[in-house]
This record gives structure tokens, sequence and C-alpha cells, in this order.
């Protein structure tokens, strides 16, 4: 189907359902037309044969029962413009056996209606206009009634005009069932087959949004779906490569203690050794959590539980500004998404010299947090790989060697859990902004 025919059809499924039933009505309507006003007023136009042979005996039947010189005024009576009469007082008749086999037929039929003998009825197509009939009937006590007359024919449609009027109506049926299958069946099972098709490969390609404004709709969902299963599994395995590699050394240096026998002399180095590693532990738990929460949705005053988190990162000595209080109600996981702006609101404050939170109402719907700071910022390539479980940039390590790398990455975690999305942009002259959008949630 070509883009401009796409452009004229209605995206919404309801008016796609309309317009197919509006022009399998349309062509139903066109061939009623076709009918009724092309062809049916010439049809009308000329009797049937049997018409043909009833009218001829009424008026055969009437002349026959008055005087002979009564009929030439009753024949100019019943004379109209499709069956004209004429009396004629000499009787002349031809030879009763037409030439055409349809003749033939209809002075049989007229001989038998009025019981006369064949030779008294005479039947022949008139030379100057081949689809009009003359027929010349005797009459008892003298003279002749002649009739000229559209004969018409035995079916208004031939057989071949049947069959393919019986073929335009099975393939415009036909063509408006295959628009049907192609506009709505047809997307709805490609999304099947790749709903089927992400339980065996999890990359597989991305869906195209095709068909009505409904079925889009689906196919977008799917695809976000499809694009967060590939985000989890990819921090599952950037956390658990993370977790190995980092107990690696650890475990490597308890190891080499214990084969060395350096274990008592040693012992605070293992047990700061330990207490590493449970520190690795407890991080990977915190993350699992703010990823496979099972909290309960509630509604809560977004400005409110903003400022809780403010408070919780001053009381742990960090420098926060709040501005822009908006009270509002939002249906949210309360625990989950504390955790997410908190960790946010703490790495501005640990590593942005401090931290400027701001909460607005979204252009759309919604509403738009904005945590700002003037640190040193984050390069280009570290913007998207800060948001890796235990990723930690070379400035983070200076500033905190004992973090883990895991704030962000939960914080992304739990916004996309809400359907929502965070950035991380410039501030000028210097500092970082994460914006973070949360889309209005109905209850």
């Amino acid at each position: 189907m070509t883009l401009s025919l796409r452009r004229l059809l209605p995206a919404d499924l309801r008016g796609q359902v309309a317009g197919i039933l509006f022009v399998g009505l349309a062509l139903s309507q066109l061939v009623a037309a076709v009918l009724y006003v092309v062809l049916f007023p010439r049809w009308q136009g000329m009797l049937r044969p049997d018409a043909v042979a009833t009218r001829i005996e009424m008026v055969v039947h009437l002349l026959e029962s008055v005087d002979p010189s009564q009929r030439p005024a009753l024949t100019r009576v019943w004379s109209e413009g499709g069956f004209r009469l004429n009396y004629d007082a000499a009787r002349p008749l031809g030879n009763g056996i037409a030439v055409d086999s349809r003749y033939t037929r209809l002075g049989d039929q007229i001989a038998a209606r009025l019981l006369k003998d064949r030779n008294d009825v005479w039947v022949q197509s008139m030379d100057a206009s081949p689809d009009t009939t003359r027929v010349r009937v005797g009459l008892r006590g003298g003279g002749a009634l002649e009739v000229i007359t559209s004969l018409g024919l035995e079916h208004p449609l031939g057989l071949a005009a049947q069959v393919g009027f019986g073929a335009f109506l099975v393939f415009a049926t036909a063509g408006l069932w295959a628009w049907l299958t192609l506009m709505v069946n047809v997307p709805l099972k490609r999304v099947a087959g790749a709903a089927e098709h992400v339980g065996l490969d999890i990359n597989a390609p991305q869906l195209a949004e095709q068909g009505p404004a409904q079925l889009q709709r689906v196919i977008r969902a799917f695809n976000d779906m499809q694009l967060r299963l590939q985000r989890f599994l990819t921090d599952r395995t950037l956390m658990l490569a993370a977790i190995s590699h980092d107990l690696r050394t650890p475990l490597t240096r308890l190891r080499l203690r214990i084969e060395t026998d350096r274990a008592g002399q040693e012992k605070q180095k293992m047990l700061d050794d330990i207490e590493s590693m449970e520190g690795m532990l407890a991080s990977s738990l915190a993350f699992i959590r703010g990823v496979d929460d099972a909290e309960a949705h509630d509604v809560v005053d977004l400005g409110s539980l903003l400022q809780t988190a403010c408070d919780m990162v001053s009381d742990l000595g960090g420098e926060v500004e709040y501005l822009g209080a908006v009270r509002s109600r939002y249906h949210c996981k309360p625990q989950a998404l504390l955790r997410a702006l908190t960790n946010v609101i703490m790495n501005a404050a640990k590593y942005g010299r401090g931290a400027r939170v701001r909460l607005a109402r979204g252009l759309d719907s919604g509403f738009v947090i904005d945590v700002e700071d003037e640190g040193p910022g984050i390069s280009n390539a570290d913007k998207c790989r800060v948001f890796e479980p235990f990723y930690r940039s070379n400035a983070a390590r200076d500033v905190d060697s004992l973090g883990m790398g895991l704030g962000l990455a939960i914080a992304r975690s739990v916004v996309l859990g809400h359907g929502g999305t965070i950035e991380l942009l410039d501030r000028e002259p210097r500092g970082l902004l994460v914006r973070i959008v949360l889309p209005e949630v109905p209850a």
C-alpha cells in the first residue's frame, strides 16, 4: 500500500473498520446505481416476450368483442410509445413462420393463447430497427391488428453479464477482506511472532510501528518492554562480572596470606578484605532490591518525598538546597523512589560541592526533577557508563575510594521502572545537571 493511500486512511482502528464498511456500502450503491440508472430504464422500455403476448391477447380479445367499425378508435386509445397499435381492415398477413427462433416461439405463444391458427399470427423484426418487433394477428370478423413494440430479452442480464457481475461482487468482497487482513491481522501476527521470538532471542530486532493507532501503541509498548528486558539482563551480567572481578583480588590476597603463614601477622588486613567483600555483597543486594523491589504503589506528595531525600542527605553532612517546592500527588513506589532520589542528590552533594534540587510540572504531564551541582562534571564518554553497575569514573575514585558505583545504576532502574527517564546534562559555566522526568501515572 502506497504512502499516499496510508495518509488517507484513518489512524484509529474504529475509523479503519468504519472506512471498510463505508467502501463496501459505496460499492454496493455504485452497482445499484449502474443497474437502476443506466440499464433499467432501457430494459423497462422493452416488453418481455411473455408480457408482449399477454398485452396482445388482451387487445385482441377487446377488439374482437366490438363492432369492426369501432376498432380503429380503440387501437388509437390503447396505443402508446413502446406499444404502438394499428388496425388494418384489409387483413393482409404474411407467412406465419418467422425466420428467427425467438419470433417463432412468440408466434406460437400468441397463437396458443388466442386459440388461433398459426398462420393467423405473423412475427417479424423491422428492417429499420432490429430491436423492434412487428406482430400481426388476424381478427374474427375481418381485419388484422398490427403491434410494433420492443420485444426485449428473456433475461435482462445475459450469462456473461451475470458471471461478470457475480465475479465483481466476489472480488470486491475479497478485496475488502484482504484490506482488513493487511491493515489489522498481519501486524497482529507480527506482534505475536515477535513475542514468541523474544523468548528465544532477547536481542531480536524491534518491530516497526505499523497498523492502526491502537496497534502502534501495543507495538511501542512491546518495544519498550524488550528494551527494559535487554537493560535488565545487561545490568545483571555487568553486576555478576563486576562482583566476580572485584572479589577475585581480596580472595587472592587472603589465599596468599594463608599459604605463606602470614595470617596471624596481617590479621587486620585480612579483616579489612573481608569487610570490603561484605560491602560488595551488601551493595549488590541493594542494587537487586532497587530493581526487583516488590513494594506496592501508593499515592504520595512528590514534593514532600523530595524534601525528605534532601533532609537525609543534609543529615549526612551534604550541602543541599531545595527550590521550587510543588505540592503534587504522585502514584509510585515511595521507598524505591526515595532511594533513587537520595542516591542522585547524594552524588551531587559529594562530588559536586553541593546540590540544588528543583521540582516542576512537565510540559505535557508528569513532573521534572532537576539536581544541579557545581562540580567538575562528567565527560561525554562517562555519561552513559556511570549508569552501569559498579562503574566509577576516575574523578569519583579520587574523591571516595570506598564507593561501589551502584548509586546511579539503582536510580536509573527505579526511574525506568516508573516509566520515566534520567539523563545527564552539562551545566554552564560548570557542573552537572541530572534531569529526571516522571510521567503522570493514574492511581
